[in-house]
């Protein structure tokens, strides 16, 4: 039998996954509506893929270079879309709102929601481009490739979520977002970098383990780390 002060935790959470739920769709409908972060990010990963394909030619690369390359438009196109849920949020005027109606649980966890799919769609995006345009990175691990990318889009967003939720009280937000994520993503360009090469490189999962679960940890330490600074910027 349930003890009342189980059932009450139960229902928080619950009433707490629906707000974060909402906020997301809320999201989700005005990207729609507007498409700024789709057609931004879009638009990036189309230019710069095209000017890697033309650049490097005929050029053979090795996995260290695909791999350098990958993350090169991780990031960018990471900053580009993902640093701006907080920053639209204060440029349209609608933060004060969100302040008064909702607690900083729901709304973190909503814009971590939202950033994440976003990351996936546009990380996605931009192992497919590679794979149909460049022929050295089909030779490898599609499969190690995808999962990689996957796991660093959850770690991208994670960190580009609170990188937005800072710049988003600052003046000059355009030139703080990139600058402020490098040394947060730091720790996940390296073991990104050197997993994307081994899966370049035909390499399989298995060879991996330990760097999958040090990029898994770092997804848990920098949203929990994010959640504790979140709640004191949203109270402040």
């Amino acid at each position: 039998m349930n003890s009342p002060r189980g059932s009450l935790t139960s229902q928080v959470m619950s009433e707490g996954f629906k707000q974060a739920v909402a906020v997301a769709r809320k999201d989700f409908r005005s990207e729609l509506r507007t498409r700024y972060a789709l057609n931004a990010t879009g638009m990036f990963v189309a230019v710069v893929v095209t000017v890697v394909v033309f650049a490097i030619g005929r050029e053979e690369l090795t996995p260290p270079m695909i791999a350098g390359l990958l993350w090169v438009c991780y990031f960018f196109a990471g900053v580009t879309g993902l640093s701006r849920s907080f920053v639209y949020e204060q440029e349209r005027e609608t933060i004060l709102l969100l302040r008064i109606t909702l607690s900083s649980t729901p709304v973190y966890f909503g814009k971590l929601l939202f950033n994440t799919t976003l990351a996936l769609l546009t990380n996605g995006l931009i192992v497919l481009l590679f794979l149909i345009f460049m022929s050295d990175v089909s030779g490898g691990s599609v499969i190690t490739i995808c999962i990689v990318t996957l796991l660093l889009s959850l770690g991208l967003a994670a960190a580009l979520t609170i990188v937005s939720a800072i710049i988003a009280r600052a003046s000059a937000r355009g030139a703080l977002s990139a600058v402020l994520a490098f040394p947060i993503i730091l720790p996940l360009i390296v073991l990104g970098v050197d997993m994307l090469g081994r899966g370049a490189d035909g390499k399989s999962l298995s060879v991996m383990t330990g760097e999958l679960l040090m990029a898994g940890a770092y997804v848990v330490v920098v949203v929990s780390l994010s959640y504790v600074l979140f709640d004191l910027l949203w109270k402040e």
